[in-house]
């Protein structure tokens, strides 16, 4: 259940944790803590590349090896990576989201078992 609350904030361009404090200083540049609940986005720079790559290889580069596997016309290809590689810039505050709001949940998820070990 708390996957889907931090997907619904951070898509927004909010605090995963509380849902108020804003996530971006501008279209891509994402805060280092919120503003309204102090928490870190993100820890240690890098954090979240592995939830960004799967984000980036599904939605824009898998459309790409399907239409080659299934023989798409040289032309067509090529449009269709044009218009990906223009969805690809559009799109990047939902994509830092989305791999932010994974990243976020399994962080807070081994953080709250390791308090239940200790």
């Amino acid at each position: 259940m708390l996957l889907f609350q931090y997907l619904k904030n951070t898509v927004s361009g909010f605090c995963p944790n509380c849902g108020v404090g804003e996530l971006f200083l501008s279209w891509s540049k994402m805060r280092d803590r919120c503003s309204h609940c102090n928490a870190w986005f993100i820890e240690r720079q890098g954090d979240n590349w592995f939830f960004l790559l799967f984000i980036d290889r599904g939605l824009f580069i898998f459309p790409i090896i399907v239409g080659y596997y299934f023989s798409m016309r040289p032309e067509m290809l090529i449009a269709m990576c044009l218009i990906l590689m223009v969805i690809f810039i559009i799109a990047t505050p939902f994509r830092l989201g989305l791999s932010l709001a994974f990243e976020y949940f399994l962080r807070t998820k081994i953080q709250k078992d390791n308090e239940e070990i200790h």
